[in-house]
C-alpha cells in the first residue's frame, strides 16, 4: 500500500483549463467578499404545481431565478464569487466541514488517502468470460455457436451469485449484488466516540464501492446520522476501481441547514468534497470529513467519465419521505431481510420489472440451471447482459415517447433515459441543448417497469440561487479534471413534491410478485427526526403517496406504469449541470441526470 502524495497534486492541479469564451465570463467576476449568507431559498408557495383531470400529466413551473437572466454558456450570472470559507447557516453560525478546497490546500476534507493493489476483474468480466466459454466455431466459418459440450453448469451458479450477490471467491466484488433488491441490508448507523465526560465528539462510519464499466455498486445505501447529530463525523470510504472503472472520486454532499425555518430542515449547499484520481485495479482508501449529522442531507457518488449513468446515492435513513423514511421505504417494498434466506432473495427479485436486463439474466440463468443447456436461453440471457451495461438506451420491450424530451424507465430499482434526437454512444453525456435560458419547456415521460412504485423529483444544483467554483483542475495528473470541480450550489427543488409513478403489470402473475397499489401506512418513525422534514419529500409530515389511476402502455411483456411531467423552467442552469432526476423512494441506483 502507498499514500498518494497531495502536494504532489497541489504542484501540479493549481490552474483550471477553460475555453476562451467561459474563460472571459470568469475574468468578470468581482473579488470574493470575506463571507456570505446563504442564499434566498424560494419555499415552496412560489411554485405552481397542476396534474391533468385525468392523473396522468403534472405541470410545474419553477419560480424566477435569482439574477440577470443571461446564456450561462456566455456570461454567467448565476457564477457567485469563490469564497474560501465555511458556508452559512441562516442563523449566521458556520457549517463545519463545508470547505472542500483552497488554493493552499486542493484537498481540505481528507488527508492522503491509501492506494493499494487489487485484482481488477470485474463481474462484466466474469459474466462475459461464461458466455465466452459457451461458444464454439461453427465448421463452415459463419461464426460461433452456443456448444454442449462447452456448456457448463458450473458457470451457470458462478453467473447466479454474481447477480444475486453471493460470495464469489477471489473477487473484490463479493456479496455485492448486482441486481438492486437488497436496499433493507444497506443500512449503517454512524459509530459514535466520546470524550472522556460520555459527550460525542464525532464518528465514522465505512462504506465499501466497487466502480467498473457504468457501475457503482455499493454495500451502502442508507446512513442514519442520529448518533452525531451535534458532532461532525467522517465516512471512510473504500474504493475498489475495477476494469474499466477508471474516474475521478468526488462524492458530492448535500446539506440542510434546520436554523431557517422552525421544525424542518431546508436546502441548504451541495458540494464536491474531494476530486481524486483513480486508477483500475486500485483500492483506494479516503476518510472524508463531515458536518454535523443533523445537516446530512445525502451524498452522491458522481462517475463524470460515464455519467449519466455512473452514479449511485448514499441517503439519510430516517429522512422524511411521503409518509415513510428512506429506509422504510426499501423494507415494505423487499422485506426487512431479504438475503435471510434463498426464498425472501427470490421474493425479493420478484418486485423487479421483467423487462429489466439484470432479471432477464438471472430468469434466463434459472432456466439453464433446472433445465439444462438450451441456446436461445443463452442468447436471451447474452442480449440482456449487453443491455445491462447501457443505461443511455432503453432495454428491448420498452419504447421512448416520441413527444418528449426525455423518456426515463424505471427498472431494477434503477432508471434508463433517452433524450428525444440525441444519438447516444456508450461513453457520451446526454445533454439538453434546448435549455440555455428561462422560459424553457421540458417534457418528461416516465415509464416504470418494476412491481411497485417510483418517485420522481427533479433537483437545481444552483442555477436557481447559484453556485461557486474554487477553481481546481487534475488533468494534469490523469484526472477527468472537469472544468468545475470542488463545486459549491445552493440546491433547490425542482417539483414541490413527488410525482408518483404507479407499479407495472406483469404479464402474467405466476412470473412476477402483482403490484400493491394499497399504500403502506404511515410510521411513526418520521416523528422522531422532525429535523429532517422538509416541504418538498413531505408537505404535510402525515402525507401518502397519490395514487394515479393505472393506464395501459402496450408491451410485448407487460403493462407499464406511466406519467408525464412538463416542466417550466424560469431560470438558467448552472454550468456544471442542467437537470438532476431521481426516485426519492428509492434512490441509491435510480438517477438519471443531463446536462
Amino acid at each position: 500500500m502507498k499514500r498518494m502524495s497531495l502536494r504532489t497534486l497541489t504542484m501540479a492541479s493549481t490552474a483550471i483549463v477553460l475555453t476562451s469564451a467561459i474563460g472571459a465570463a470568469f475574468a468578470q467576476v468581482p473579488p470574493p467578499p470575506a463571507t456570505r449568507t446563504p442564499q434566498p431559498w424560494p419555499g415552496t408557495a412560489g411554485y405552481t404545481y397542476v396534474t391533468s383531470p385525468d392523473g396522468l400529466t403534472t405541470t410545474v413551473t419553477t419560480p424566477q431565478g435569482n439574477f440577470p437572466s443571461s446564456d450561462p454558456w456566455v456570461n454567467p450570472t448565476n457564477l457567485l464569487p469563490t469564497v474560501y470559507d465555511n458556508v452559512k447557516l441562516a442563523n449566521g453560525q458556520p457549517l463545519l466541514n463545508s470547505l472542500s478546497s483552497t488554493p493552499q490546500q486542493p484537498y481540505n476534507l481528507h488527508p492522503d488517502p491509501v492506494i493499494a493493489t487489487i485484482d481488477k476483474t470485474s463481474p462484466t468480466d466474469d459474466l462475459a468470460a461464461i458466455f465466452a466459454s459457451w461458444r464454439a466455431p461453427n465448421g463452415d466459418g459463419s461464426g460461433f455457436s452456443y456448444s454442449p459440450a462447452k456448456f457448463n453448469p458450473a458457470d451457470v451458479q458462478r453467473a447466479l451469485d454474481i447477480l444475486e450477490g453471493n460470495p464469489v471467491p477471489n473477487r473484490v466484488y463479493s456479496g455485492i449484488p448486482m441486481i438492486h433488491y437488497n436496499g433493507p441490508n444497506k443500512e449503517k448507523a454512524v459509530t459514535p466516540t466520546y470524550d472522556g465526560n460520555g459527550n460525542v465528539t464525532g464518528g465514522n462510519v465505512t462504506i465499501h464501492q466497487v466502480w467498473f464499466d457504468t457501475h457503482i455498486e455499493s454495500d451502502t445505501a442508507f446512513i442514519d446520522p442520529t448518533p452525531v447529530l451535534n458532532a461532525p463525523f467522517t465516512i471512510t470510504y473504500v474504493i475498489d476501481v475495477l476494469n474499466k472503472g477508471k474516474d475521478d472520486f468526488a462524492p458530492m454532499q448535500m446539506y440542510l441547514d434546520p436554523t431557517a425555518v422552525a421544525g424542518k430542515s431546508i436546502p441548504l449547499v451541495t458540494m464536491d468534497m474531494t476530486f481524486f484520481p483513480m486508477e483500475e485495479g486500485t483500492r483506494t482508501t479516503y476518510q472524508i470529513a463531515l458536518a454535523p449529522g443533523q445537516n446530512y442531507n445525502l451524498t452522491y457518488h458522481w462517475g463524470w467519465r460515464r455519467h449519466p449513468p455512473r452514479v449511485a446515492v448514499t441517503e439519510n435513513a430516517v429522512k422524511a419521505v411521503m409518509g415513510q423514511t428512506t429506509w422504510q421505504w426499501e423494507i415494505n417494498t423487499f422485506g426487512a431481510n431479504p438475503r435471510a434466506s434463498q426464498a425472501a432473495t427470490e421474493a425479493a427479485i420478484a418486485k423487479i420489472s421483467d423487462l429489466a436486463p439484470s432479471k432477464r439474466m438471472w430468469v434466463a440463468f434459472r432456466s439453464l440451471q433446472q433445465n439444462g443447456f438450451n441456446p436461445a436461453v443463452i442468447a436471451q440471457a447474452e442480449r440482456a447482459f449487453q443491455q445491462w451495461g447501457q443505461r443511455n438506451e432503453l432495454p428491448d420491450g420498452v419504447t421512448a415517447d416520441p413527444t418528449a424530451d426525455i423518456t426515463l424507465f424505471y427498472a431494477d430499482n434503477t432508471i434508463y433515459g433517452h433524450m428525444n434526437g440525441y444519438v447516444v454512444s456508450p461513453n457520451a453525456q446526454a445533454v439538453l441543448d434546448k435549455w440555455h435560458t428561462r422560459g424553457t419547456t421540458v417534457t418528461i415521460k416516465l415509464l416504470n417497469g418494476d412491481y411497485f412504485e417510483h418517485g420522481f423529483v427533479s433537483v437545481d444544483f444552483g442555477g436557481l440561487r447559484g453556485w461557486e467554483n474554487t477553481f481546481q483542475n487534475t488533468l494534469p495528473v490523469g484526472g477527468d479534471g472537469a472544468f468545475f470541480t470542488f463545486g459549491r450550489a445552493y440546491w433547490e427543488m425542482n417539483t414541490p413534491t413527488p410525482i408518483i409513478v404507479p407499479p407495472a403489470t406483469p404479464a402474467s402473475t405466476t412470473s412476477s410478485a402483482p403490484p400493491t397499489m394499497t399504500p403502506p401506512p404511515v410510521s411513526p418513525e418520521i416523528y422522531k427526526h422532525q429535523i429532517f422534514w422538509q416541504d418538498e419529500l413531505d408537505p404535510t409530515g402525515k402525507s401518502l403517496p397519490q395514487h394515479y389511476p393505472a393506464p395501459t402502455l402496450p408491451t410485448p411483456s407487460e403493462t407499464l406504469g406511466v406519467h408525464t411531467l412538463v416542466l417550466n423552467l424560469n431560470y438558467e442552469p448552472s454550468l456544471r449541470l442542467r437537470l438532476y432526476q431521481f426516485d426519492p423512494l428509492h434512490h441509491e441506483q435510480a438517477i438519471w441526470s443531463v446536462h
